[in-house]
């Protein structure tokens, strides 16, 4: 595989391991939603200046016609991955806390390869299949343990199994959002849009989505209260998790699919719950219980068979 490709892929994984945790406290002090809209707004300045210092003219190319099939794509990706995908996701985080709700993103890898099966002609074999079963066994493994069952009932911020539910919506929208950004970015044949004005696109779509809705169903003042209050001190984490999240890591993210296939990516990107395991032993000084460990092991190895089902295929058949 492409070295840069997979340097990208671990940094952005680090990236996003450290932004679930002030991500998790911003959104039990400020609200799930207040929270979701600050990092959009906050996340999309920051990117149009970053893509206005690397490429002063691409405001007056960025509309052109010629782009006319990124904007549809990234912005599509922006609303399913960003919008929808992180509004579960924070709900999840919520719920769940950092270390158990980022396994559920192992989920991910599965839901680009199904897109990818519409979007870019890739089959599913039975070793996919068993891949993603060896996925599910595993988050199934860490999500009922009766250690991790006994410490969400500590936190007393909503259902398990809505949190789960939720992980897995949020981790199918990111799989599929990351597979519309490839998608997006490929201008045409041997050229991608550069990954900082991508990154802009998706966040304006995802932005201008949620400001909508907010907008039709007259819910401004729940969002902006909080935020105006610093409610629970909760816009610091809130800028720190903006920064890792969807600035960094988003960012970084869409580096690595312009040297790397979706799902390679998705993969790697599933890294992020043994990341987070060793954040919150070292940041929380939580244990590691053996079968989080090896909930977590089993899961990414699902991960990885999924994704190199077809060499393992031919490994085995010759």
């Amino acid at each position: 595989m492409n070295a840069a490709g997979v340097t990208f892929a671990l940094l952005t994984t680090i990236s996003w391991a450290i932004g679930i945790f002030p991500f998790t406290i911003a959104a039990r002090r400020l609200g799930v939603n207040p929270l979701n809209h600050f990092r959009l707004v906050l996340a999309t300045i920051v990117l149009f200046l970053i893509a206005l210092l690397s490429a002063p003219n691409f405001l007056s190319s960025l509309f052109l016609s010629a782009h006319t099939k990124a904007w549809f794509w990234l912005g599509l990706s922006g609303v399913i991955g960003l919008t929808i995908g992180d509004h579960f996701g924070f709900v999840m985080f919520t719920i769940l806390g950092p270390r158990l709700g980022s396994v559920l993103s192992t989920f991910a890898p599965g839901a680009a390869l199904i897109t990818g099966y519409f979007l870019a002609d890739d089959h599913l074999s039975w070793i996919g299949i068993l891949g993603m079963g060896i996925t599910m066994i595993g988050v199934i493994v860490l999500s009922l343990s009766r250690e991790e069952r006994d410490k969400h009932e500590e936190t007393h911020h909503g259902s398990m199994r809505k949190g789960i539910i939720y992980g897995i919506l949020a981790a199918f929208c990111q799989g599929i959002g990351l597979v519309m950004a490839k998608k997006g970015m490929q201008l045409e044949e041997n050229t991608l849009l550069p990954p900082f004005q991508a990154t802009f696109i998706r966040l304006f779509a995802a932005t201008a989505s949620l400001l909508l809705f907010t907008l039709l169903v007259r819910r401004w003042k729940s969002v902006v209260s909080p935020l105006l209050q610093n409610r629970e001190k909760g816009l610091l984490p809130a800028m720190a998790g903006t920064l890792f999240g969807p600035v960094l890591g988003v960012s970084l993210s869409l580096f690595t699919v312009s040297y790397l296939d979706a799902s390679v990516a998705q993969t790697i990107f599933s890294l992020v719950p043994v990341v987070a395991l060793l954040l919150a032993r070292i940041i929380h000084k939580e244990p590691i219980q053996p079968k989080a460990l090896a909930g977590v092991l089993v899961a990414v190895s699902g991960v990885v068979i999924l994704v190199w089902r077809d060499s393992i295929q031919g490994y085995i058949f010759g």
